[in-house]
């Protein structure tokens, strides 16, 4: 989803040609990431010999798993896609339709501010129990802002 919102926005068939093959490249970077989340998990699951090691390593395994196969399917999904022309110009129609686009932002735009509302109440109640967590999640919270400040910073110079 994240792959898709980033690259859209293709006037011309051929256009969204190129952001559909784009995409494919993004997918087989997403299955490299997967496949790398797995070997770290076999990794740790080698290195690690606490109680919390099976949970680590399933987190991880699951993940990366999960990784590799939405990017195979959506590389599927494009590669049929560019195959397609009818169906290539019905989706692309359906991408750039702005009730879509406009929903797609607001939800962004919501979702983040709903997390850093979540870290901030998460970071009040961490300071009692937890400096390790406070200072974790205070980290998360300064990343995004700084974030936001300078993708806010980039759209305003270039759009």
């Amino acid at each position: 989803m994240i792959v898709k919102t980033l690259l859209k926005g293709a006037k011309t068939d051929e256009e969204y040609r190129n952001k559909l093959k784009s995409r494919c490249k993004a997918d087989i970077l997403l299955c490299f990431a997967g496949a790398a989340a797995i070997i770290a998990a076999l990794f740790a699951m080698m290195r690690m010999e606490t109680m919390h090691a099976g949970f680590v390593c399933g987190l991880f395994s699951g993940t990366g798993a999960v990784i590799i196969v939405m990017g195979i399917k959506e590389y599927i999904k494009a590669k049929k896609l560019l195959r397609d022309e009818k169906r290539l110009r019905a989706e692309r129609l359906k991408e750039s339709d702005e009730r879509n686009s406009l929903i797609m932002q607001k939800t962004m735009y919501l979702t983040g501010y709903i997390m850093l509302g979540l870290c901030y109440v998460t970071m009040l109640i961490s300071v009692f129990f937890n400096m390790t967590v406070f200072w974790c999640i205070w980290a998360v919270t300064i990343l995004y802002c700084l974030l936001l400040a300078v993708i806010k910073k980039y759209y305003e110079k270039n759009l």
